[in-house]
């Protein structure tokens, strides 16, 4: 039998692809190697809110800008080099185990490993036909999460790039369901301490701006539901109709949780949709503290969850969840094309270009499937107890420190610990402690802003990788930074 010769200058043959991988993978496990040791820093920059003063990340940019469109080859090796040399050593490093800014993403190579996989297959995922296994796979991970947020038969979902995008689909729904019910302008409400995103998914749903309402919160930073209510009755008294109550379950700023029951039976008994945004405490109610603290999250007609963030997979992970599939398809269903192949229509298969935004995307599932299987359920739910450990035990011991004072307006429901020079409002003082902190090299922090206490030092523990030695140095250098603030005081 002759041999078949692919001609394509783009084509690597088996030797050659063999090299690409082996000398990526050298590269990644030097890397995780350097991490491990502790010889690179959680972040390049110590302060990522001034971004003007971070030169060092403006020049190598500029370093890496190519104006000129390359027209020749380059030997991988190089660009892996530059990858891995100039690309990589600026900006702050997610998977550092020191990392404890915005949310964590500590990225488990496993799933890198299952999304390298898919990309690498390069299957379609529009449609059931097309790759009828993969889609099985995506199906099972989808059901898993249902069942992890406490959902249901009849229950689905979608896999997205990021909660920002399932935040939008969720709106998309609640407009759809509610579209033939009453007249009037829609309205949504959220918390001031909501994530932006839910004003972004609006605006790109078609609401104005204006008619998405923010209802303040109590004093544990959680939707104030007297005003929600009040809020409600003016609106309907103005003409609006309530469309969708948006339901917090882990603030960004805080972790503080929403009641999420009670807004869940204002809304229903309002006729409006209840999503909950849990991008980022979603999976922890796979443990007893987090199932008691987002109860009612299985009210919510949808939910938003974040796996790159409290199952730490890679970022791009996340899903929208809907409790009654059908809503999802009559939100997104698309009718057929002459060029496309037939659509499934049996509960147990999907077709996922009817159940989300895209037509052409990558099979997502096995990011998530491959780190499942592995470890089971199990050592996820030991893993997110020891982060809510962790930030105990931190508040702890920075509760000790003379000079510093820990916020606690509310139960550490999530892991998130927030702190401040004793008696200060001074932002400039607060900030500075701050960076001061991430100069040290050990931990990345940063700063938010909360009601009655202004600017506030933040730290969030959510990588796989944490433990009490990391926040041990943490500590130290809060406290080195302490004192060098009060040196410099005298």
């Amino acid at each position: 039998m002759e041999d078949f010769v692919v001609n394509s200058p783009l084509e690597l043959d088996a030797d050659q692809v063999r090299a690409l991988l082996d000398a990526t993978t050298a590269h990644l496990i030097a890397f995780r190697a350097k991490l491990d040791a502790r010889e690179l820093p959680a972040s390049y920059v110590a302060d990522s809110l001034n971004v003007d003063r971070y030169e060092q990340g403006r020049l190598a940019a500029s370093g890496l800008r190519e104006d000129e469109l390359p027209q020749t080859g380059t030997e991988f090796q190089v660009l892996l080099d530059q990858l891995f040399g100039e690309a990589m050593t600026n900006g702050t490093l997610h998977p550092h185990p020191g990392f404890m800014a915005h949310v964590p993403s500590g990225g488990l190579i496993q799933g890198a490993v299952g999304d390298f996989v898919a990309r690498a297959v390069n299957r379609f995922a529009g449609v059931w036909i097309a790759a009828p296994g993969f889609q099985r796979i995506e199906t099972n991970v989808i059901r898993w999460f249902c069942t992890m947020l406490g959902y249901g038969e009849g229950s689905f979902g979608y896999l997205t790039t990021g909660g920002s995008l399932a935040n939008f689909m969720a709106v998309r729904c609640a407009l759809t369901a509610h579209d033939d019910k009453q007249p009037g302008p829609a309205a949504v409400y959220v918390s001031t301490q909501a994530h932006f995103s839910m004003l972004k998914a609006s605006t790109m749903a078609g609401l104005p701006a204006e008619h998405v309402r923010t209802i303040g919160v109590d004093d544990q930073y959680r939707m104030d539901l007297a005003e929600l209510s009040a809020r409600i009755a003016d609106d309907r008294a103005a003409g609006f109709r309530p469309v969708c109550v948006v339901g917090t379950a882990g603030t960004t700023n805080s972790g503080a949780v929403d009641d999420l029951a009670a807004i869940a039976r204002i809304a229903h008994e309002e006729g409006a949709w209840f999503h909950a945004d849990a991008c980022f405490g979603g999976f922890f109610r796979l443990t007893e503290r987090g199932r008691a603290a987002l109860r009612g999250i299985e009210d919510a007609d949808s939910i938003s969850v974040d796996a790159h963030k409290s199952l730490f997979l890679p970022h791009g992970s996340s899903a929208l969840l809907v409790k009654d599939r059908v809503r999802l398809g009559d939100a997104f269903e698309i009718p057929g094309a002459a060029y496309l192949p037939g659509f499934v229509d049996e509960p147990e298969l999907a077709d996922f270009a009817s159940y989300g935004p895209e037509l052409s995307r990558e099979i997502r599932g096995l990011t998530a499937w491959l780190p499942l299987k592995m470890h089971g359920v199990a050592a996820f739910e030991t893993t997110l107890d020891e982060k809510i450990d962790l930030a105990h035990y931190l508040a702890d011991r920075l509760a000790t420190l003379d000079g510093l004072e820990v916020v606690r307006q509310h139960p550490i429901h999530l892991p998130v610990v927030i702190f401040k020079l004793s008696g200060a409002r001074d932002s400039v003082l607060n900030a500075e402690l701050c960076e001061l902190v991430c100069s040290r090299g050990n931990v990345y922090l940063t700063t938010t802003e909360l009601p009655e206490h202004g600017l506030v030092v933040r730290a969030c523990i959510l990588h796989h990788q944490t433990d009490r030695t990391v926040v041990d140095r943490m500590v130290d250098d809060v406290e080195w930074s302490v004192r060098v603030l009060r040196d410099k005081e005298n």
